[in-house]
């Protein structure tokens, strides 16, 4: 079975992770391991990601530096743009932090390295303001050399690139099992931000893609399909759970239950599930969802300034957020991926479902 043309149930799929990163945000915090939704980024990333550099590859290469064109395009406009109302708040409304404070998270950001000072311990002075782009950093890092693997690995044998790519999901849920189940401490910065962990759900996406787009999809993995819905409401019951000594357990459930949903989306497309997240409501949010992603945090600081956690300050954050997101999605991101589309021809379409929105899942 091969994948083929814009699903909507995908951007549903992207709609569903970001509200289960809003419902950690938010002001009143409903759920606390709400950071399950930056796995279900990762594993949707990995599996569109992947997609469309197979079917690049049909054509006999990887235009490695069209790609990364593709990627800045699509990224770096709406995260300037936070970057810099941020900045501008700060060094407005924060005097006890120097400029070079404000600053050096900004650059880190920007070159997506905020994961690897989270990582080492090195945290920043602005905490929260700028700490959600430890996922866009994730995804980068691991994006700047999958396009290579494919090319070096894929188009020898995909089969035998399937193979080492299993080794490597088996190696990484080793990694974060033994994490999870011997850690006597109180919060892992590498379980939680680590390239190695997080891997996880970026590696079992992209599995996912090179299957699919090989047609090696079982007849069992029907049955798996149809546990679909059951997933979808299981992914807020794992993000209302309180497993901050465990975060590493939390990316592997998450990894399992993306797996199953994307599955059945991907096979059955006109099932419950499918509809279900092809419905509007859902698709608004996933073609959204980056700069919700991006924009949430500093609105949420915001509102806790006026409202603290309080049922009100919910939804004077919604509010924020939403008009802020959409004013970038229309003015900022819209329009130079439409430019972009134009210059790409017939990967415009696909592009339009492979948002990186690295769901930031501060520990705010």
């Amino acid at each position: 079975m091969r994948a083929n043309g814009y699903q909507p149930a995908l951007d549903g799929v992207r709609g569903a992770a970001i509200l289960l990163v809003l419902g950690q945000h938010a002001p009143t915090r409903p759920l606390i391991d709400g950071f399950v939704g930056v796995t279900v980024f990762f594993c949707l990333s990995g599996y569109l990601i992947t997609t469309l550099l197979l079917r690049e590859l049909q054509t006999g290469t990887i235009d490695v530096r069209a790609f990364y064109r593709r990627r800045a395009a699509r990224l770096y406009p709406a995260l300037v743009t936070v970057a810099v109302a941020t900045v501008a708040v700060l060094l407005v409304g924060r005097h006890d932090l120097s400029v070079g404070q404000v600053l050096a998270p900004a650059g880190a950001a920007a070159t997506y390295t905020t994961s690897v000072f989270d990582w080492a311990g090195h945290p920043f002075a602005t905490q929260d303001y700028f700490n959600y782009t430890w996922t866009l950093s994730v995804e980068e890092q691991f994006y700047l050399l999958w396009p290579f693997a494919l090319l070096w690995g894929y188009r020898r044998s995909p089969r035998l690139f399937a193979a080492l790519t299993i080794s490597l999901i088996g190696i990484t849920a080793t990694l974060d099992l033994v994490l999870g189940l011997t850690q006597e401490i109180l919060f892992d910065q590498h379980e939680y931000v680590g390239t190695d962990t997080n891997a996880l759900p970026i590696l079992v996406g992209s599995l996912l893609a090179v299957v699919v787009h090989n047609g090696w999809l079982p007849r069992a993995t029907g049955h798996l399909a149809s546990f679909a819905m059951v997933a979808v409401a299981l992914l807020p019951v794992l993000a209302h759970r309180n497993d901050t000594n465990h975060t590493s357990l939390v990316i592997v459930a998450g990894t399992v239950l993306t797996l199953v949903l994307l599955t059945g989306v991907v096979m059955q497309p006109s099932s419950t599930v499918g509809v279900l997240l092809a419905s509007a409501p859902l698709r608004w949010l996933g073609e959204r969802a980056y700069s919700i992603y991006l924009w949430n945090v500093l609105a949420r600081i915001a509102i806790l300034n006026l409202f603290g956690h309080s049922a009100l300050g919910d939804v004077a954050w919604i509010a924020l957020f939403v008009v802020l997101a959409e004013a970038s999605f229309r003015f900022v991101e819209r329009p130079l991926r439409a430019r972009f589309s134009r210059r790409s021809g017939a990967h415009g379409r696909l592009l339009h479902t492979t948002t990186q929105a690295a769901p930031d899942i501060g520990r705010a």
